[in-house]
């Protein structure tokens, strides 16, 4: 194995990028003032031979040279591989990879058994630790959907993972964090409810359609709407016969409201005209996503 190159690589960039420069920190600090480096970066001036032929070039009055070369390896040909790893004695080559490299790749296979290789996984226990050490610093505790929020949109990126909590740490000081605020402050974009969307048929025939659209937009799969559409009549449908044995209490506790405004006859009518927009995609009379999205829509706004 290689003792003179290095690669880093995985989707957790921010620790490659800490861990890298603590790694040429320690270099400088070691070699004093007779350490050179350089740095080679992915562009249409790049080829794996400038490099293997820069490797093998010792360095001029100093006594160790170090080489990073930054995503370079989506162009690594494996022809090249015996000549890269006679690189100078004087050279240490460290490969930083923005990206998690594929081991089943054969070009990269056997580069990675030949030197010394570094993976940075992201993952959720470590954004959670980041959020739960800043919230203990600043003795501020964060709602634990936020902080599920934060941990499943930043976990790659633990920058912005700690200047957003940060940032709510600080509002949540003097103000009450909301979730108004929580997604406003954060810029993510907040998921539509199909069960905010559920709740306004036959209630708010103005808020259905914004609410489908704004569920349509976010998922373009109709039929995942469709099959919860016939899911919520059903319900509402077994409630009002009171036929409920098969339903859980709180479904019928939230749903009886609804049931109680709209009469059994409007309800067998749109269940009705739903199953049959779900035969017709069945049999391809709505062969499309958008037929079959308009198709619903249509039905919601002439029968609920």
């Amino acid at each position: 194995m290689s003792q003179n190159i290095f690669i880093f690589h995985g989707d957790n960039i921010p620790a490659i990028i800490n861990e890298s420069q603590t790694w040429i920190e320690k270099f400088k600090a070691k070699y004093k003032d007779d350490f050179d480096i350089q740095i080679v970066e992915n562009n249409k001036d790049f080829y794996i031979q400038k490099l293997i032929l820069e490797s093998q070039t010792v360095p001029f009055l100093c006594q160790k040279k170090l080489i990073i070369a930054k995503n370079v390896l989506d162009k690594f040909e494996k022809e090249y591989l015996p000549q890269l790893l006679k690189i100078a004695d004087s050279t240490i080559l460290l490969f930083i990879e923005h990206q998690k490299l594929k081991k089943t790749d054969k070009q990269l296979a056997k580069l990675l058994k030949s030197v010394e290789v570094k993976q940075f996984d992201s993952n959720k226990q470590s954004a959670t630790k980041i959020i739960e050490n800043l919230s203990k610093t600043h003795s501020t505790r964060l709602a634990t959907k936020y902080k599920t929020q934060l941990s499943t949109n930043f976990e790659k990126d633990s920058y912005k993972l700690t200047n957003t909590t940060l940032q709510l740490i600080a509002y949540s000081k003097d103000n009450q964090l909301t979730d108004e605020m929580f997604y406003k402050l954060t810029d993510i974009k907040q998921t539509p409810s199909i069960f905010a969307f559920l709740d306004t048929l036959f209630v708010n025939k103005q808020r259905t359609l914004e609410l489908y659209k704004q569920l349509s937009d976010h998922d373009p799969d109709p039929y995942k709407l469709l099959y919860m559409i016939i899911w919520h009549l059903k319900t509402l449908s077994q409630i009002k016969s009171g036929s409920t044995e098969n339903l859980k209490p709180f479904i019928v506790q939230k749903h009886s409201r609804t049931a109680q405004k709209i009469s059994q006859t409007q309800l067998n009518t749109i269940l009705s005209q739903i199953l049959k927009i779900d035969q017709q995609s069945k049999t391809g009379l709505l062969n499309t996503n958008d037929e079959l999205s308009c198709a619903i829509q249509m039905a919601l706004f002439q029968m609920t």
